[in-house]
């Protein structure tokens, strides 16, 4: 049985030069077109995260972190519009076989945040995130 392993990498960073009162959330995704012939497993999927955002100068507060944290996916589209498939990490256990889906989508998404009443965001955080497929006849 032949098998065809592929390996999808994201990096994403935000960085802030200067204090902010508001940071808009990351929302990145990356693609592998998919054979749809061919039996498809999830192996490894996970994200590494360093940095954060950190609140301060806001009345009477202290100042906060927020966590860095990110929320990785993995989405398996179809080619007819049926169900998609979903894979969260972390994960380490390689996914049952699939048939029939043409794209995977690798997402990552990380929280933003406001603050009001002269409060202000220092940022700067990256996220690396990364899947395995296989595909097997």
């Amino acid at each position: 049985m032949a098998t065809t392993n592929f390996m999808v990498q994201l990096f994403t960073e935000q960085y802030l030069d200067s204090l902010v009162s508001t940071v808009y959330s990351i929302d990145d995704e990356a693609y592998l077109f998919l054979n749809p012939n061919r039996n498809t497993v999830i192996r490894e999927l996970a994200c590494e995260e360093v940095g954060g955002m950190l609140a301060s100068h806001y009345p009477g507060g202290v100042a906060i972190g927020f966590s860095s944290k990110a929320f990785t996916e993995v989405r398996l589209v179809p080619l007819r519009g049926e169900s998609y498939e979903y894979y969260y990490a972390p994960s380490f256990s390689p996914s049952p076989a699939v048939k029939g889906f043409g794209l995977a989508v690798l997402r990552v998404s990380a929280i933003g945040a406001s603050l009001d009443s002269g409060g202000k965001i220092s940022v700067s955080r990256a996220y690396g995130a990364h899947v395995y497929v296989d595909q097997t006849d």
